[in-house]
């Protein structure tokens, strides 16, 4: 039992000093000027699990797995606080305890936060969306966020893409709404509670199949501890909704005019593509059974973005 502690302490300590070596500072390029995507170092360099990828639906394998389950996703969160980190907005600090369970994970997972990227990280089929939120979930298993790092079923992140509409997005209209008091650079780290409740269901459409893969954090320290759970429906977010993000200030006191991470290589790993029997009718768009007019049509208005 001790030499099991020993090599456990030893392993999260070695983790550990790889994550300082990559997290120490860190940014997102310019892509306005064309810059090339900095080396943050460490694993995020050298690591063969690494996240963002491009899901391919062609070369996807098919799954079959239990109900995934999220439990109190309906709940009215009160007291949530919304902060502006010098790279996302995040939002933290739920009332209600949520869990994610079944699907692919063999464990019960808490929700710990959610952030957003604009534009999207992954990608579908090489389509690139406007915004991708993530709901950052820990293993129960694990006393803390930075002790599941450490693990590869240490962490999941359900991944929700949003395609551009005319509708308007209610529950990111909620986020917007506090963006005026965090966005500035003498705001960062200060984080702010929102005075209404907030429920995480509404911020994605009802599930539809997703796809699912082992890989990493997208951010600093990229460690290689995350099962994927990317939603296959995705939900509408108008342009001027996406804008209001992009006047969010950073730590380089300039504009956080995208931060998403580049695409990783896939190395071998299996990608799985788990359908529901019959596609819902909720309002959203299923980008895994797109026609290839629609696809087009996608690319189309990605370009404009």
């Amino acid at each position: 039992m001790v030499t099991k502690v020993i090599f456990t302490f030893a392993i999260f300590l070695f983790s550990s000093l790889q994550r300082t070596e990559a997290s120490s500072h860190w940014s997102y390029p310019d892509r306005d000027l064309d810059e090339a995507f900095p080396n943050w170092g460490g694993i995020c360099d050298t690591g063969t699990r690494q996240s963002p990828i491009d899901l391919s639906v062609s070369k996807s394998l098919k799954g079959v797995f239990d109900e995934l389950k999220l439990d109190n996703f309906n709940d009215k969160q009160t007291g949530v606080t919304i902060v502006n980190n010098g790279h996302s907005i995040q939002l933290a600090n739920f009332n209600n305890e949520m869990e994610v369970e079944g699907g692919p994970l063999l464990d019960d997972y808490v929700v710990e936060q959610i952030h957003l990227h604009w534009w999207s990280e992954h990608t579908i089929n090489s389509v690139r969306y406007p915004l991708e939120a993530h709901i950052v979930g820990r293993n129960k298993r694990y006393a803390n966020v930075t002790m599941a790092s450490n693990f590869k079923d240490g962490l999941t992140v359900i991944a929700v893409l949003y395609h551009v509409s005319n509708e308007r997005n209610k529950a990111i209209d909620q986020i917007i709404d506090y963006l005026e008091e965090v966005k500035e650079f003498d705001k960062l780290n200060q984080p702010v509670r929102m005075k209404n409740p907030f429920v995480v269901r509404e911020l994605f459409p009802k599930l539809n199949g997703y796809m699912t893969y082992a890989g990493s954090l997208t951010t600093p320290s990229c460690a290689e501890a995350v099962t994927w759970i990317v939603l296959s429906e995705t939900f509408p977010v108008t342009l001027k909704q996406i804008d209001s993000f992009k006047e969010v200030q950073c730590e380089e006191k300039r504009t956080l005019k995208n931060n998403y991470r580049d695409l990783q290589k896939v190395n071998n790993r299996p990608v799985i593509v788990v359908l529901p029997e019959e596609k819902s009718a909720a309002g959203g768009a299923n980008p895994l059974q797109l026609s290839v007019g629609s696809l087009l049509l996608v690319l189309l208005v990605s370009k404009f973005l």
